[in-house]
């Protein structure tokens, strides 16, 4: 059954999402584990090409300690893996792309690295032989179909197609910008706003040329916006467009 969550950012702005279930998931973590084990197939051969002495490596460390230093390697590969494309890809690896997920923020916003890191972390400790069950049912349970990882870094893994991705603040700010410019209904240039803003700031000084020119900007912003007639109150005009132009 689908999921759908419904996000609103600290901006106001609301986005919906369709929660990744626990087969997409699973599917996009199996291809990136299928990646990792052809990438470590790849290193150790070219170690072999390398003529590099691994038996002596062996001889050196023990049999046990070299197990346990090249599971420790792995691990931190594995970490390294996701903690890279997660924070370049901003939430997405290459099973996740694959599979159309992205990891974000419970806001909605792109996820930073510690949250990488520390989902990073706890995917390991999970995935320890007993743990990783305890991993699934939270998925499988949790109203936002949230890991342990997902829970401590306050992430969610949604389902996206290319065209969408998580609504950043300068995105959001660019968004304001536009709507407003196209609320602008008197839009002006910097000299018009400058004499409009200095002829207000002045008016007091002008004494009786005051209503000459108040009349003669009148009739100028009348053409210039194409209005049947001159403004009532001039004055209220002006002051609407400098409202309107000095945000």
């Amino acid at each position: 059954m689908r999921k759908i969550i419904k996000l609103l950012t600290p901006e106001n702005v609301h986005i919906e999402y369709e929660l990744a279930g626990l087969g997409s998931r699973f599917t996009a973590f199996f291809i990136d584990c299928l990646i990792q084990i052809l990438a470590i197939i790849f290193i150790r051969l070219l170690m072999h090409f390398m003529d590099f002495d691994l038996i002596y490596i062996v001889l050196e460390l023990g049999i046990v300690d070299f197990v346990l230093f090249t599971y420790t390697l792995i691990l931190f590969f594995h970490l390294a893996y996701f903690v890279f494309f997660e924070t370049f890809q901003k939430g997405l690896t290459p099973g996740k792309r694959c599979m159309k997920l992205r990891v974000i923020k419970s806001t909605g916003a792109p996820i930073g690295i510690f949250d990488v890191i520390l989902r990073g972390f706890l995917r390991l400790v999970f995935s320890l032989p007993g743990f990783f069950l305890v991993d699934i049912m939270f998925v499988v349970l949790s109203n936002k179909s949230q890991r342990i990882g997902d829970f401590a870094a306050n992430t969610i893994v949604v389902k996206t197609d290319r065209q969408k991705k998580p609504v950043t603040l300068k995105e959001l700010i660019a968004l304001n910008k536009e709507e407003e410019s196209s609320s602008n209904v008197y839009p002006v240039d910097n000299y018009e706003y400058n004499l409009l803003k200095d002829f207000l700031e002045r008016k007091l000084e002008l004494s009786e040329r005051r209503e000459v020119i108040a009349h003669n900007l009148n009739m100028y912003f009348m053409k210039k916006f194409n209005l049947e007639k001159p403004h009532e109150s001039p004055y209220d005009f002006f002051e609407e467009i400098i409202n309107l132009n000095s945000k």
